[in-house]
């Protein structure tokens, strides 16, 4: 069955209630670019539209291309997403409609899903590549992608810079074409993933859970690489790579940019191992953990054994526990303000002996201390009942934790000045 052309569909998707079978693509407006054309974005075997209707845009994916078993393959990505879908997960929901648009009077499928807010990696990177702070932070969210991915026996196909999306609070994986995920048949990849971030003897024979491993060793290597030296990007990056190209990786020994990494003092080990990677079979690559030298943290000891006690004491009690500390008691450093305030306890009970401090600064230590107290043992709980504890002593109505508070710093300068004065 031929599917048709980019060009085909441009012209069908014009008149999305004749073209499409979703109710609501029928009604969406279709993305215009300049020549006033509908926008489509290329890649692989599909075409891609930004369809709008109301406050809600989709992706709309258009095959030009026929992928074998399409529609299983789609059913089992679905059902295998479903669950690392949402806001904050690496994937985007989506919809496989088999007869989804129709072209010149047949039937073909579309893949519908949620259009995606974010920043395609090689543009990021263009924007960011001398911030060294958010080249680690995508990388330790990167790393923690390739964990979550590995564990659930998933794997992308083709990471690269236009598939990988970075936004505040993550990183988002479009493009689902190539996945592999468990219940699909290993060894029969539809496609073999951009040749700049892919093994140079990858083959569709590869398709399987392991086959993002070189990705990940080269998006890693890439990023560690800018963190320590960002001059590196404008003299090797070309808009489809990061640092290294697929020439690279064929030819190690006479590669200028492996080279070059290999004057990175911190980076030359890694660099070497990477290279002989680049020469060996696919399946004998490392996960990322291994490459890296990754290690999880060993597990907690197991508690000792504890002889029966009574009750565990809350927050609370522990709190007025601190408040009964004799006055010549120091307070434990992780209470005090820090070395410039007052290093004893302020609340001294009235009647103690014979030169107390007035009740009204009685009140404001107790409130003092319990503020830093109630903040480091207790929380907001322990506030409001340490609050309720000082109301007897308070003439006017109980005041507001601010009252409180600026009441408590007030009687603090007070009387600490009048011990240094």
């Amino acid at each position: 069955m031929a599917y048709p052309s980019p060009d085909t569909y441009n012209d069908a998707v014009q008149a999305p209630h004749l073209a499409f079978t979703d109710p609501v693509l029928q009604q969406a407006t279709v993305a215009r670019n300049e020549r006033g054309l509908p926008q489509a974005y290329g890649g692989g075997f599909v075409v891609t539209y930004a369809l709008s209707h109301g406050r809600r845009t989709y992706a709309v994916r258009c095959f030009h291309r026929e992928a074998p078993d399409l529609e299983r393959r789609y059913a089992h990505i679905g059902a295998a997403l479903a669950p690392l879908a949402g806001p904050f997960a690496p994937f985007v929901g989506f919809e496989f409609q088999p007869a989804g648009i129709r072209v010149r009077g047949a039937d073909f499928p579309l893949v519908k899903m949620e259009w995606v807010n974010g920043t395609p990696l090689g543009i990021w990177l263009e924007r960011n590549h001398r911030r060294k702070s958010a080249i680690n932070t995508l990388l330790t969210r990167l790393r923690a992608l390739e964990k979550q991915l590995r564990e659930a026996g998933l794997a992308h196909g083709d990471l690269q810079n236009g598939n990988i999306l970075v936004q505040d609070r993550g990183v988002k994986l479009i493009d689902y074409d190539g996945m592999f995920v468990p219940g699909l048949d290993l060894g029969q990849g539809a496609e073999l993933g951009h040749r700049h971030f892919q093994h140079p003897q990858r083959a569709a024979a590869h398709f399987g859970p392991e086959m993002d491993r070189f990705s990940f060793i080269v998006l890693d290597l890439s990023l560690r690489a800018l963190a320590i030296d960002p001059r590196l990007f404008p003299r090797y990056a070309n808009g489809e790579n990061i640092l290294f190209c697929a020439s690279d990786f064929l030819d190690p020994a006479g590669s200028r940019l492996f080279a070059e990494l290999r004057g990175i003092r911190s980076l030359a080990k890694d660099v070497e191992k990477f290279a002989a990677l680049c020469g060996r079979p696919p399946v004998d690559l490392p996960t990322l953990e291994d490459f890296v030298g990754i290690r999880p943290a060993p597990p907690p000891p197991p508690p000792r054994p504890t002889r029966p006690q009574g009750p565990a004491k809350t927050a609370n009690q522990l709190l007025l526990e601190e408040l009964q500390r004799t006055p010549t008691e120091p307070l434990p450093p992780e209470v005090l303000i820090d070395t410039g305030e007052p290093q004893g306890p302020l609340y001294q009970p009235p009647g103690t002996r014979e030169d107390a401090v007035p009740q009204w600064l009685v009140v404001a230590g107790v409130a003092a201390q319990l503020l830093w107290l109630g903040a480091r043992k207790g929380g907001q709980a322990a506030l409001e009942v340490a609050a309720r504890h000082i109301e007897p002593h308070l003439p006017e109505e109980p005041p507001t934790a601010t009252d409180l508070a600026v009441k408590a710093l007030s009687s603090l300068r007070k009387w600490w000045g009048s011990k240094i004065g």
